[in-house]
């Protein structure tokens, strides 16, 4: 759950980063239509200072406002969806100032509807629809609007950014947004069937894929061994060098397994114990695979840790295995036997 919800943090965070651009391009697109409507119209509005004054600060201020407050905020998704609803608010407010002009409004209105579905679906939409309404009617209540439904040619031509660029901007937009989902899908399906110390597989997708190479061969007569991997003496390397160290061994361990033939399906079972799948090999060829990845470790050093070993216990698939999980236990039975004949070697 820990992972689910930094990964959705930050795709949040993605989202509130890309969306500065297309808000700061809509409300100065805005900002501009807004001038020309009024001027067209020889509105009394131009000469009021402080409903102008409004209008420009709101216009070159509130994108950057809601950026910040959308980063810097412990509830992201909250604080973008609130965002979008004051966008919606600020869009209702100016449509009476407008005159209820058809055009300019249809291309704000639009543009914010779909920002609001992109980012909310229906839920935001109705949301944002109501804010637009309510704004709507508490301007046209404090200014008591004419309306005038034609637009003039300059207010058309002043439209056409809003109509053409913005939806590219958006679309461009959403295309980074679903590339950012498909790369945080793949990292939570990482998550969700590695190992975070080693790399290799964890335990239960691993198991999983035992479970699907036991059918596989059954119905294909294919040959199939799995190997039991102990690290020997575990405790003596963390009681002696600290567990910092012995976690480091881990880790190399991990590489080495996951440097084994690409075919093969390494996994952590438990501990210090790693079990490995190996596809279509005979138990000589897997005895092989072993022996060398037994020399590997016993010939090298891991950090300040010297003379590491392995222990190795292989059984190849019988048809005699009622189950996956007898086909494991036979493998568990030979890393015993490697145990109990001194560690460090391969038994199957």
């Amino acid at each position: 759950m820990d992972s689910d919800s930094y990964f959705k943090t930050d795709a949040l965070k993605e989202i509130a980063k890309y969306s500065y651009i297309p808000r700061l391009f809509a409300y100065l697109a805005g900002l501009a239509v807004v001038l020309i409507v009024l001027s067209t119209g020889e509105s009394d509005y131009l000469n009021n200072l402080w409903l102008m004054s409004f209008l420009f600060i709101t216009c070159l201020t509130w994108p950057h406002i809601a950026y910040f407050w959308a980063k810097n905020n412990s509830r992201i998704h909250k604080a973008i969806t609130n965002s979008l609803l004051i966008d919606s608010f600020f869009c209702g407010l100016w449509v009476p100032l407008m005159s209820f002009e058809l055009i300019p409004n249809a291309v704000f209105i639009t543009a914010l509807m779909m920002n609001n579905i992109s980012a909310g679906g229906l839920k935001l939409f109705a949301s944002g629809l109501i804010s637009i309404i309510s704004a709507i009617i508490i301007s046209s209540l404090i200014i008591n609007p004419s309306i005038r439904f034609e637009s003039d040619i300059l207010v058309i031509f002043t439209c056409i950014p809003m109509m053409t660029i913005y939806p590219m901007v958006l679309a461009a937009i959403n295309f980074k947004l679903t590339s950012l989902l498909i790369l945080h899908r793949g990292k939570l399906i990482h998550l969700s069937r590695n190992d975070g110390l080693t790399g290799v597989y964890n335990r239960r997708y691993w198991e999983q894929r035992l479970l699907e190479e036991f059918d596989r061969c059954q119905r294909s007569s294919e040959n199939a061994c799995v190997m039991m991997v102990d690290l020997d003496h575990f405790k003596k390397i963390n009681d002696t060098y600290g567990h910092l160290a012995g976690d480091d061994v881990l880790k190399e361990i991990g590489k080495l397994l996951n440097q084994l033939r690409t075919s093969d399906i390494s996994g952590r079972y438990g501990g210090e114990e790693f079990a490995v799948l190996l596809p279509n090999s005979s138990l000589e060829e897997s005895s092989q695979v072993a022996e060398r990845l037994r020399q590997k470790i016993e010939n090298s050093q891991f950090g300040e840790v010297v003379g590491c070993t392995i222990s190795i216990g292989i059984a190849s698939l019988q048809k005699s295995d009622v189950d996956a999980y007898k086909w494991l236990d036979n493998a568990d039975k030979a890393l015993y036997k490697a145990k109990e004949n001194g560690r460090n070697q391969v038994c199957s």
